[in-house]
């Protein structure tokens, strides 16, 4: 029953059967523990996917790997706040798994606790990539409706605490009750759960290279050795033909029926048809539609014009099943690279976790043999140990984090670089009030300053002020 979405309609149904004061009937009091924990598992799952897509959908803009069919869209880097995200995350996700991981420690679950904080991390990271200081400490505190906001550092050292109370919790030879089909991600499979805490770890700590340099990378590569090792260990959530992948809601059917809004942008396109680059990527044609033509164009960020390359029905990354990736193997594997490669250049380590890095991701786009063997021997891909730069290694990870938030951090981590991501530049009808500056960060939504004025003021600043990470 892996990834069966269709039964989060039927869990939270069963969760609205569940509160207090309906199960003082029931004679097994375990049975309300397994009840509430099964109720709320697979909700926070949706959510927390739900929240990577809607913060891609904007994110995605400033990375210029889609841009909007409107001259005035994010990708003119806007001020944006991704108010309904932070709702998401915080009331939808956290909330949920707070309650989850309290009730599995109560209980003597430990199984439920490791895949909650697994789940609390990876929320975490998401808000905190966005914003930079955020509520955590002080989030849920019974009364306190005027929570601190917790360094960035403060919330990174939190994501890596989770991560690593995870991996003992998973790991544990006892737990009263496990998750089942319930867990519509790896269906109870609890080494999967560990892989992902050990690759979220390597994820996190990748970030700071740009404040801690080889030591963060050395931290990064640790993690990798305990982390994914193959495709099948990818932490996504498929969808079906009923609850269908919100990437074929939106933008594909959207844009097919007269309700456009982005579509595939140049820079991204201008990576893979021969134009930056001189081998044709065969990834394209899975990813992108393009009607037909003999080649592919990609949307010119800041005009909304000028591409023929969209998502539709039939794209790999929109289809009514296709899952919403959180972390794959094919980004586990270029993290390696990229940390072997801060740490020592020119080994032939870093240059197989390049290549492994992109076999995967041909291979779970289901490319070709023959095709993702040829690009693969071309001269400007098979460059060789000695020859591999960090421009290759980013080329192939920005490909590879398609439509997924972890692109633009990566852009901030390498302060925008053309040399890096050939040709990167600021959009056209580029924000005035930014001065020729790349956006950082989001600003906090309307709400917070309503509600919560004074701790969020503290913490407030520019968007094109860097985060923590990215100073």
């Amino acid at each position: 029953m892996k990834n069966n979405i269709l039964y989060i309609l039927l869990i939270s149904v069963f969760g609205l059967l569940s509160c207090d004061d309906y199960l003082d009937i029931n004679d097994d009091p375990n049975a309300v523990t397994e009840a509430s924990l099964s109720a709320l598992l697979a909700p926070t799952m949706e959510a927390t996917a739900r929240n990577y897509y809607n913060t891609a959908f904007t994110t995605s803009q400033i990375s210029q790997q889609t841009g909007s069919v409107f001259a005035a869209g994010a990708d003119i880097h806007e001020e944006f706040r991704l108010g309904g995200i932070w709702s998401s995350v915080y009331l939808s996700a956290l909330t949920n798994l707070g309650i989850i991981v309290e009730k599995s420690e109560t209980e003597g679950s430990p199984h439920y606790a490791g895949v909650a904080k697994v789940l609390q991390a990876t929320n975490l990271g998401l808000a905190t990539d966005q914003w930079g200081d955020i509520p955590w400490t002080e989030a849920f505190v019974e009364g306190n409706l005027n929570p601190k906001y917790d360094p960035q550092e403060t919330i990174y050292n939190e994501i890596q605490r989770l991560l690593d109370e995870a991996i003992i919790d998973l790991s544990s030879t006892e737990s009263r009750i496990s998750p089942g089909d319930e867990d519509i991600i790896y269906s109870g499979d609890l080494s999967k759960w560990i892989k992902s805490a050990y690759s979220l770890k390597a994820r996190y700590y990748i970030h700071l290279t740009k404040l801690n340099g080889s030591s963060a990378a050395q931290n990064a590569l640790d993690a990798v050795t305990s982390g994914f090792t193959s495709n099948t260990d990818d932490f996504e959530l498929f969808y079906n033909g009923i609850i269908r992948n919100p990437w074929h809601l939106r933008p594909a059917l959207a844009n097919n029926t007269g309700n456009a809004s982005i579509e595939i942008a140049q820079q991204l396109v201008n990576a893979m048809n021969g134009t930056n680059y001189p081998t044709f990527d065969p990834r394209l044609p899975i990813i992108a539609d393009n009607g037909g033509a003999d080649s592919y164009t990609g949307l010119i960020n800041g005009e909304g014009s000028g591409g023929n390359s969209g998502f539709s029905e039939t794209t790999w990354y929109s289809t009514e099943t296709a899952p919403v990736m959180l972390m794959t193997y094919a980004e586990l594997k270029l993290i390696e690279a990229e940390a072997r490669h801060i740490i020592s250049q020119g080994t032939s380590e870093a240059y197989e976790a390049y290549i492994a890095g992109i076999e995967a991701h041909m291979n779970k786009l289901e490319v070709d043999p023959t095709d993702r063997q040829n690009y693969i021997n071309d001269a400007s891909v098979s460059v060789g140990a000695a020859s591999l730069a960090i421009e290759q290694i980013m080329k192939e990870k920005y490909i590879s984090l398609f439509i997924n938030p972890e692109a633009w951090n990566d852009l901030r981590r390498y302060d925008y670089d053309p040399t890096i991501f050939r040709n990167f530049d600021l959009p056209e009808n580029h924000n005035p009030i930014l001065g020729g500056q790349f956006i950082r960060r989001a600003s906090y939504p309307d709400d917070e300053f309503s509600r919560n004025a004074v701790e969020v003021s503290k913490v407030a600043k520019g968007f094109a002020e860097p985060i923590w990470w990215d100073n």
